[in-house]
């Protein structure tokens, strides 16, 4: 007997993007584990699930549609006002949640919903399709970004922890914080940039990108910038340039924490990476 497809997902993609980003991982990971969409099917079951809805504008967020359509994710093109981050401003939760109603209304037989978003502007959604009797849960981020007075999960059956489902608590589990992952994966992405081959970057350099990009104090900058040195996160690097010799800093690719670091934000550490790093 063939299983009853009872199961819509809706995924606030553009949403979710940004709040993952913050810890360098990517919705799409390479890692089956870490894959947002295969990790939703899994938990769900393919048979099960009637749909899997994804809006974004894809204009302004790296990843791929084809890569999620061959997921069997139906995108969805909404577009913003062109700017990013915390700037940004788009439709994509006022699609879904119309997109959603209509499957309420249209589609019966469907008996859970499943929204993926960190988005207290979903709470009126939540709140409809539970009052018509549908099954609903909840997907999310549990950190700071989370209104702690929207008390969400009062308005589904059931709430997951983003970090948890896709295993990012192995961040936390480990004897570094969310902070030193994102100071080793920038200076990582930074040698990766083809803007900068050959280049060397420098401690005065790291610690500038430190305060511009982590929001953090020039104190807190340098002490990060000595805790990775110290905590053999980072190693001297020199490259000789025009009979000049300019020294700097790479991430150690030996480290073990380094490498789960590096995979986690969605790069393969091979042997080559390992001799080069």
């Amino acid at each position: 007997m063939e299983q009853v497809k009872d199961t819509a997902v809706f995924i606030d993609l553009e949403n979710v993007y940004y709040g993952l980003k913050k810890y360098h991982m990517d919705p799409d990971h390479p890692d089956d584990k870490h894959n947002l969409f295969l990790r939703l099917q899994e938990h769900y079951g393919k048979d099960s699930i009637r749909m899997m809805e994804a809006y974004a504008d894809f204009e302004q967020i790296e990843l791929s549609m084809m890569s999620l359509q061959r997921k069997r994710v139906h995108v969805h093109q909404v577009y913003g006002n062109g700017r990013r981050g915390e700037e940004r401003k788009n439709a994509a939760d006022i699609q879904l949640c119309l997109d959603a109603m209509e499957v309420l209304y249209q589609i019966p037989e469907i008996n859970t919903f499943v929204i993926v978003s960190a988005d207290q502007d979903m709470i009126p959604l939540l709140d409809r399709l539970w009052s018509k009797g549908k099954r609903v849960e909840l997907f999310c981020l549990y950190d700071e970004s989370l209104s702690k007075s929207a008390q969400l999960h009062e308005f589904c059956d059931k709430t997951h922890n983003l970090f948890e489902f896709l295993g990012i608590d192995k961040l936390h589990n480990l004897q570094f914080d969310h902070l030193v992952h994102n100071a080793v994966v920038q200076i990582y992405e930074w040698y990766r940039d083809p803007n900068n081959a050959g280049k060397s970057y420098g401690s005065t350099w790291i610690k500038n990108d430190f305060l511009r990009k982590l929001h953090i104090s020039e104190v807190e900058a340098n002490h990060l910038f000595t805790r990775l040195v110290k905590g053999k996160y980072l190693i001297p690097y020199e490259i000789e340039m025009d009979d000049k010799v300019f020294y700097g800093y790479k991430v150690n690719l030996g480290h073990p924490q380094v490498q789960m670091m590096v995979k986690i934000a969605g790069y393969n550490i091979n042997k080559c990476s390992l001799d080069a790093g």
